[in-house]
């Protein structure tokens, strides 16, 4: 039976401070000690947004002879990433989408401050290139799919007690903290976008009255999904959340146009596009049947927008993130 528990929140583990990098030898090798696991190159280094600070670190190696992947968790959850894939693996009725083997697991240690897991080793096989092809973007979906009538069963986290309305402008709330630290000032930032941003939350808080939350995996995105034979691993396990509707279909979308705006020879006619790709994409997989259900996407598509004018557009400033940051507020004017 899996203990019910309250689901993480990632984004307020970056005020934790973690700095996993510059403690990471004795974390490596008291779990060497205990799980005999054959240390091989770093594979990832996971931080918030461009924050200095280290959350989680990735490293290819060996486990009982078998290729594998190490996973060290320094920032502290409230339920592991062991834990999570567990539950999901229980409840997960899908042949195609699972969580990744496994192997070995420790729980936090509070001496050093960290959690580990190890797991099967993924390949170098992606579902979504960068830049994807059009019929890769459909495959996404067709993944999408079959997660939303297979993967989502019966809850195992705890529904936030507060509404959905009050967990978007608390969101927002911390996330303009994470902002103002990390970026002061910024060349993609207007002076109206501080304004801009909170009349999207207003928007939000008010639609979201009434609203439920509803249980989904909080980072389906083309970083997290590999195909293995003829399966596909769901992986970043520890966003199992209580989000709003269709944040899972509009998430993908989110992040990779941001992925494709910082690559150097991305142009804005290609972006364009492939936001056109994307869009067409979830519409149809969606096909929102009633005028709550199409407000309700639009709505998602909303937030986002708005969550990227914030943070996630800023990262990497190139001249396409220009164009991409001025149809982020083109847009947040339009669904609002």
């Amino acid at each position: 039976m899996i203990m019910i528990k309250q689901q993480n929140d990632i984004s307020s583990l970056y005020f934790q401070k973690p700095n996993l990098q510059s403690r990471v030898e004795p974390i490596l090798t008291a779990i060497i000690q205990q799980s005999s696991f054959q240390v091989g190159q770093l594979l990832q280094k996971s931080a918030w947004w461009t924050s200095p600070s280290i959350g989680a670190l990735h490293y290819a190696g060996t486990y009982q002879g078998q290729p594998a992947i190490l996973k060290i968790q320094g920032a502290k959850p409230n339920i592991s990433e062991a834990e999570n894939i567990k539950a999901f693996a229980q409840h997960n009725q899908s042949q195609l989408v699972r969580p990744p083997h496994v192997y070995w697991s420790t729980p936090w240690n509070e001496a050093l401050q960290f959690e580990a897991l190890i797991f099967e080793s993924l390949g170098q096989e992606k579902l979504v290139e960068l830049p994807a092809t059009q019929e890769q973007v459909n495959e996404f979906f067709t993944v999408y799919q079959e997660y939303r009538r297979h993967c989502l069963n019966k809850p195992w986290l705890e529904k936030p007690t507060n509404g959905l309305a009050e967990g978007v402008k608390q969101a927002f709330g911390q996330w303009g903290k994470i902002r103002q630290e990390l970026f002061p000032t910024h060349p993609l930032i207007e002076a109206g976008d501080e304004e801009l941003i909170q009349q999207a939350v207003d928007t939000l808080a008010n639609e979201y009255k009434g609203i439920d939350w509803q249980f989904q995996h909080g980072h389906f995105s083309t970083r997290d999904i590999f195909p293995k034979g003829s399966q596909y691993i769901l992986l970043s396990n520890l966003y199992w959340s209580w989000r709003l509707p269709y944040y899972d279909a509009v998430f993908g979308f989110h992040w990779y146009q941001f992925d494709l705006a910082a690559k150097p020879t991305t142009t804005v006619e290609l972006l364009d596009q492939h936001r056109q790709w994307w869009k067409q994409a979830i519409h149809q997989t969606i096909n929102p049947s009633t005028p709550q259900e199409k407000r309700l996407l639009e709505l998602a598509f909303l937030e986002r927008a708005a969550a990227g004018l914030n943070l996630d557009a800023l990262i990497s400033p190139t001249p396409v993130s220009r164009w991409l940051i001025n149809t982020l507020r083109q847009e947040i004017q339009s669904l609002m």
